[in-house]
């Protein structure tokens, strides 16, 4: 059963089981680093079927102008059963009072699904490099 948490208390070992099967390069050989940065995220959300870690979106920023995802990932087991909407759903309303959310990604993303899934929710490409991507959504701030 999928359960969303915004908790930063993750047990190691399920993080790292996480990023060793996503095997992202400059986490492999750091678990001591990633999982610093990964608590000590302004922002996190994470999706769990019961004690496995399936998903999570983190990020850092200002709180009040900018918050800039590092990292949002889906155990591909669970691809395309609409984990990533509900995440990033949960997150936007966190940051709901933050002007500039951006989604750096040091992969090129290439389906047009993807992409036309995050203009969906308001995002719009502003930086497009061989090796970066950069999407962008503003929020109205509330006063």
């Amino acid at each position: 059963m999928l359960r969303l948490s915004m908790g930063k208390d993750i047990p190691e070992e399920a993080l790292r089981k996480f990023y060793d099967k996503k095997k992202i390069g400059k986490y492999e050989g750091r678990f001591e680093a990633l999982h610093h940065a990964v608590t000590h995220s302004d922002y996190i959300v994470t999706a769990w079927d019961g004690e496995k870690l399936i998903g999570i979106i983190r990020s850092t920023g200002d709180y009040v102008f900018s918050q800039y995802i590092n990292n949002f990932l889906i155990d591909e087991e669970y691809n395309g059963k609409g984990i990533g909407s509900k995440m990033l759903d949960a997150y936007l309303e966190a940051v709901g009072d933050v002007m500039d959310i951006y989604i750096i990604s040091g992969r090129k993303i290439t389906q047009s699904f993807t992409i036309n899934w995050f203009e969906y929710k308001g995002f719009e490409l502003v930086e497009l490099k061989d090796d970066l991507q950069v999407f962008k959504r503003t929020n109205t701030p509330e006063e």
